[in-house]
């Protein structure tokens, strides 16, 4: 078999350079794509980038200098050992200002996780294209003679790649002096070649790396961007990761200095510090510390350590006679409700009915004295005195949807508990509200409330729900919602002449216009034409609303006389305030009396149906 021939063409690689890298340059000197160069050199050329960077087989490598007729030594430079990297690929990093001044070309270095600054530009190294938004060297590029180097080369399609210029990118800047330009000196004067041992470089990484985590501060993250904060983030990530190759070093390095047998025994057996805490406070998976552990010859006990219970009647008492859920008394002793149930079956104790009716709160009874229907929402149920708060705190709101909107609750959700609580007493409880006529109790419902108001209920309700008792609404919370329940559509107070104004007054909106115009005209009469002309409301509109106002008692009507106009063909109907009206006005703050301002929206006669805004000649009002 004949010797492998050496290239026409040769590219000397710059000092660093990653093998993918050199190829790439030599591939565009050669005027051809990359994969073609590959498969002329036998390399793999269906892999990603690492694959070619870590596992070359020794012949293949061997092969390989003598094709690219390298003096000893220098493609030993251009790869790194796989045991860097652990079960999970490394990421690439660049700097912009780098690939600008070296014509597109990847130091090694770029590939380690603990490679995440340029000393010699002060910024952090970028990770992601700012095109396609991902990493740009994860597969080996294919037709790099047709683009320029240093340009992404993901694809993006079967025939097109993304090339974004990754040179043009914005510098990660870091303040001179920043711990992380400190400790990255030291991380670069490490060498890098295929022979390094991954324990000895471990070593030497987590020295420099471990005190820079540990005296990290919030302070020193302030001077960068959110760009560089991000930056430093995805690398503390790759770092501490438990896959990688550092990660992987750490946990057996913690597993042989930390968890000692002396450390087992006097921390789990005889301190009875569980495994899940000591792996949070070691930094240690808790099945590695278990399987080391079982490796050692100590007793590794399934989730919480067991507790022996040998008082059989307290058991039985509270199990049985007080109904304690087993739960409760796994919490109360410090053990597992798994323990407790072995417990129950060595100490030959019967088991409550399996699933929700064995709980406490299904299986309580209350006193006679409690009242029948309250025991009847309670007694064999969950969750009854839920539904009974809730259903307290919603008949003070006008409708279920406020009642809902205040508990922060669906009005189905809340809907379907009220349907539940009804068939649980057996009758209906409320009158759902319509339009203008707020929900209200039946009489089964209002006897619920006055017996809810009861101390010994309550006290009972406190006890059930804990934390969970919702407070009764504030007066101002139901105030608002009467007001708004019907929105724009709400009924307007009606005013009666010999009456005293009522406290709070309920004022659609669309009749604020009209209502401000009549208050600024109250000593004079006025008609729909008139305020027509005046406020460039549109007639119809004028018309509705003021016959609303005159329903309800704010206005007056009087038909005008033949005296008054007597050439006139029609007489006008003329209109003014009541004297109820002037009393509301002058004792409720409710009554609007801001500028008028009137918005015609649409192209209807209604109030509210257009986006054109009208001012009319009494746009101010006092």
């Amino acid at each position: 078999m004949s010797e492998p021939r050496t290239l026409a063409i040769r590219v000397l690689p710059q000092p660093g350079e990653s093998l993918d890298s050199w190829l790439e340059a030599l591939a565009r000197r050669s005027w051809t794509s990359l994969s073609a160069l590959l498969d002329a050199l036998g390399l793999p050329t269906q892999e990603r980038t690492h694959h070619l960077l870590t596992g070359l087989p020794p012949e293949m490598f061997q092969r390989l200098k003598k094709q690219l007729n390298l003096r000893a030594g220098l493609l030993e430079q251009s790869v790194v050992p796989a045991a860097l990297f652990g079960r999970r690929a490394p990421h690439w990093r660049f700097c912009p200002q780098c690939l600008s001044e070296g014509q597109g070309r990847f130091p090694i270095r770029w590939w380690l996780p603990w490679t995440f600054a340029c000393t010699k530009h002060q910024a952090l190294l970028h990770r992601r294209c700012p095109s396609c938004h991902t990493e740009p060297r994860v597969f080996l590029p294919r037709s790099v003679h047709l683009h320029p180097p240093g340009h992404c080369m993901r694809r993006t399609g079967r025939r097109t790649v993304c090339g974004a210029d990754l040179g043009e990118l914005p510098a990660l800047a870091l303040p001179h002096g920043h711990p992380l330009l400190q400790a990255q000196e030291l991380l670069s004067a490490l060498p890098v070649h295929q022979r390094m041992a991954a324990d000895r470089t471990f070593t030497k990484v987590d020295k420099c790396l471990s005190p820079l985590v540990e005296s990290m501060s919030a302070s020193d993250l302030l001077p960068l961007n959110e760009a560089a904060r991000d930056a430093w983030q995805n690398v503390l990530a790759d770092v501490t990761d438990l896959n990688s190759g550092i990660g992987i070093w750490r946990v057996q390095e913690r597993r042989r200095t930390v968890l000692t047998r002396d450390f087992l025994q006097r921390e789990h057996t005889e301190g009875g510090t569980s495994f899940r805490v000591i792996a949070e406070v070691h930094r240690i998976p808790r099945q590695v510390i278990i399987q080391h552990a079982k490796n050692l010859g100590i007793q590794v006990h399934p989730g919480t350590r067991p507790r022996i219970i040998d008082d059989a009647e307290w058991l039985r008492e509270q199990y049985l006679d007080r109904t304690r859920s087993i739960e409760d008394i796994a919490q109360e002793l410090g053990t597992s409700h798994t323990v407790v149930i072995r417990h129950l079956k060595n100490l030959g104790i019967p088991r409550r009915p399996f699933g929700p009716r064995s709980m406490t709160a299904f299986i309580t009874k209350l006193d006679e004295s409690v009242p029948r229907d309250i025991r009847a929402a309670v007694e064999g149920t969950l969750h009854g005195w839920l539904r009974l708060r809730r259903f307290q705190i919603s008949m003070a709101f006008p409708s279920l949807t406020a009642a809902a909107r205040h508990l922060d609750l669906m009005l189905s959700v809340l809907a379907s508990q009220f349907l539940q609580l009804e068939q649980d007493i057996g009758t209906r409880l409320f009158h759902r509200s319509v339009r203008h006529a707020p929900q209200r109790p039946t009489a089964r419902g209002a006897t619920l409330l006055h017996d809810l108001e009861d101390s010994q209920v309550q006290s009972l309700m406190q006890n059930a729900l804990g934390s969970r008792l919702d407070p009764l609404p504030a007066a101002d919370a139901v105030d608002f919602a009467t007001v708004v329940v019907d929105g724009e559509r709400a009924a307007l107070t009606v005013l009666h002449t010999h009456a005293p104004p009522p406290q709070r007054l309920n004022i659609p909106a669309p009749l604020h216009p009209l209502l401000s115009h009549l208050l600024h005209h109250s000593d004079e009469e006025t008609s729909v034409s008139q305020i027509h002309t005046t406020t460039g409301m549109p007639f119809n509109t004028v018309y509705k609303q003021i016959k609303r106002l005159e329903a309800a008692g704010w206005v007056t009507s009087r038909l005008e006389t033949h005296a008054e106009r007597p050439a006139a063909a029609r007489r006008r109907t003329f209109y003014s305030l009541t004297p109820a009206a002037h009393q509301a006005a002058a004792t409720t703050a409710d009554v609007p009396r801001h500028d008028f301002v009137y918005e015609k929206r649409g192209s209807g006669t209604d109030l509210g149906e257009s986006s054109q805004s009208v001012t009319g000649a009494a746009a101010r009002v006092g």
